[in-house]
């Protein structure tokens, strides 16, 4: 009997399980059976999916892409073999207005819409219970309804489980996904401690008075749940108006004042854009590109520059596909095709910023710098940059509603996501040096999700709407200062002043609390998490490290197993998900096929070596 124990049974635990499940289906060794215990202290499967939350709060990709069996190929399919979105329309969901319902007489639901959350959380556990009735005999699923609080490794190198119901288990394996995990400081700003987060929704939406000014700290997917949970959650709803939206108030919304430090709001997905990442081919991120940026091709890794080495070959591939977008949509599609090969020999010949120039002139020019990271103007006032930032959500939203996903602008954007796993093989693993690595967690990831992982186009109209209603202001420019109220004294008051720091008139508010807009990063120090605190504390996990320098992620080897303070690799356990952001880069995603499918592959791997 192989024992493995998988902690934590969200989207990343279920995949290891349905990883287990498929590779024994296929055929195990002679003899083999597998005792596979699954260690999670909610409804196995929907991890932060909670299956009650309110259908305003939508998932950030169309249905169609996701789905967590990744082989949809194969002859021998199993039942748990589809997709939410084949899942939703089989078990009668509807829309009902803006509810899915099983309802006959609601609107079909569509490849490309964006569901409610709470769906997929359905999905995710009909997926755990479909997994468990399709197992062979030789594997056997045990649920433990708790928390796993410990690893212990024993003498013949097996591992002990501690529950937090005082039980132990001893297995041969341990699978940790245990998800996003809290950090113990998580909610607290360091100028002022009483910050609300930002999940659940109902925590703050059922208690604020109506007369409240709220402050929400982000711009990003977590800030627009946060001003959707405080507008459409208190009553209020959209009505179509001409070619956009109308809010019509309830009467209950705080005043919503948005703010972050770069100042920009996240660009909009494609409304009936489709995946096209497992399709694009090209010109200039090509593998070869990557291994020689890494060193890899002469099998020697070198430490790479993000901003000078890596972007300019985003940049250009970027280029290159809008062009070869613009040429397409203006004649044939030989036209895109000869603007590419025209990019690709100019690329090749050293002589690219002439063709491009050469393209501009053509076209219309084209920057994929300021693209990506924003061109801000100088501020005069709080109503110049309100300004700037309701034309830039409406700019990109017109591109955002180009049928087919069609947008020149979009198209050169998706070069982000269409190469994500290529970046990752050369920013993870130590791939960066430390200025490097600090800057892109700093900084530049957070422009990658600005510009590919951003919500879906009907958010943009949404926010464009409380704008329009005066429910929803963006008064305070880029980057502003949070302290104390003025004048008060009271330690137990929550007012919080927001002062502007890049407007050249000056402009400060108080707010009566503030809700973080974004989700921090799991650390392996200072973990809310008792298991990981635990691990940590022994040594059995370590931070990730630049020399003497520790920054925060747990530190892994390339197939997943944790190093201890020692530098000794933890054989026997594996940790794969948000948790390990850090060591390894864009982990926040529902493991997927196409342009997901990194998940299946890795923990696809480690399923092979424990198996044998």
């Amino acid at each position: 009997m192989l024992r493995i124990a998988i902690v934590g049974l969200g989207p990343w635990g279920i995949c290891a399980l349905e990883r287990v499940v498929t590779t024994a289906r296929h055929g195990l060794r002679p003899g083999l059976e597998l005792e596979v215990h699954v260690i999670e202290p909610g409804t196995p499967g929907s991890g932060v999916y909670d299956v009650t939350q309110p259908d305003y709060l939508l998932m950030n990709n169309a249905c169609s892409q996701i789905s967590l069996y990744p082989f949809a190929s194969e002859a021998d399919q199993p039942g748990y073999g589809i997709g939410l979105h084949e899942w939703a329309v089989s078990a009668g969901y509807r829309w009902v207005g803006g509810v899915c319902a099983v309802d006959p007489s609601g609107r079909p639901i569509e490849p490309h819409d964006f569901l409610p959350r709470r769906l997929m959380g359905e999905y995710l556990q009909w997926f755990y219970l479909a997994l468990v009735a399709e197992a062979p005999s030789a594997v056997h699923i045990v649920h433990h309804p708790t928390a796993a609080v410990d690893l212990v490794e024993r003498p013949d190198g097996s591992e002990e489980v501690v529950l937090a119901d005082d039980l132990t288990l001893r297995v041969d394996h341990v699978i940790v996904t245990s998800g996003h995990t809290a950090n113990a400081d998580d909610g607290q700003l360091a100028s002022h401690p009483r910050q609300l987060s930002p999940y659940p929704v109902t925590r703050y939406v059922d208690s604020l008075p109506a007369d409240a000014t709220v402050g929400v700290a982000g711009m990003g997917l977590v800030a627009l749940d946060v001003a959707t949970a405080l507008s459409v959650g208190r009553g209020g709803e959209f009505v179509d108006h001409g070619q956009g939206l109308r809010y019509r108030p309830s009467g209950r919304e705080p005043l919503i004042q948005l703010f972050s430090r770069s100042g920009l709001p996240y660009t909009a997905k494609s409304v009936t854009g489709v995946d096209r990442s497992d399709v694009y081919k090209p010109i200039i991120c090509t593998p070869e590109a990557f291994d020689q940026l890494s060193g890899r091709s002469n099998g020697s890794r070198r430490q790479v520059d993000v901003r000078t080495e890596l972007l300019p070959l985003l940049f250009a591939e970027m280029c290159a596909r809008y062009y070869a977008q613009v040429a397409f949509q203006t004649g044939a599609a030989a036209g895109g095709a000869a603007v590419r090969q025209q990019l690709q020999v100019a690329w090749e010949e050293n002589r690219f910023d002439d063709e491009v120039a050469s393209q501009a002139a053509r076209f219309g020019p084209f920057d994929a710098e300021a693209l990506f990271f924003g061109h801000q103007p100088r501020y005069r006032c709080s109503e110049d940059y309100e300004r700037f930032v309701y034309d830039m959500l409406a700019d990109d939203l017109r591109e955002a509603e180009v049928p087919d996903g069609a947008s020149p602008v979009k198209s050169a954007a998706e070069v982000f996501r269409i190469f994500r796993d290529p970046m990752r093989s050369v920013v993870e693993d130590g791939g960066l040096s430390l200025d490097s690595y600090l800057d892109f967690n700093a900084d530049i990831r957070s422009r990658i999700h600005r510009l590919v992982a951003g919500p879906p186009a009907l958010r943009s109209r949404q926010l464009l709407a409380l704008m329009d209603a005066g429910v929803l202001r963006v008064p305070y420019g880029p980057a502003p200062a949070l302290g104390a109220a003025l004048g008060q004294d009271d330690p137990d008051l929550t007012r919080t002043r927001i002062s502007s720091t890049a407007l050249h008139e000056a402009h400060a508010g108080d707010v009566d609390v503030v809700v973080r807009g974004h989700l921090d990063e799991p650390r392996i120090e200072g973990s809310a998490s008792v298991l990981l605190s635990r691990l940590y504390d022994r040594g059995r996990v370590s931070q990730f490290r630049y020399g003497a320098v520790n920054v925060g992620s747990v530190d892994l080897t390339s197939d997943a197993h944790p190093i201890d303070i020692d530098g000794r690799p933890q054989k026997r356990v594996w940790m794969f998900g948000v948790l390990t952001e850090g060591v390894r880069h864009f982990t926040h995603y529902i493991p997927s096929p196409k342009s997901r499918i990194r998940a299946f592959q890795d923990i696809g791997a480690c399923v092979a070596e424990i198996l044998g």
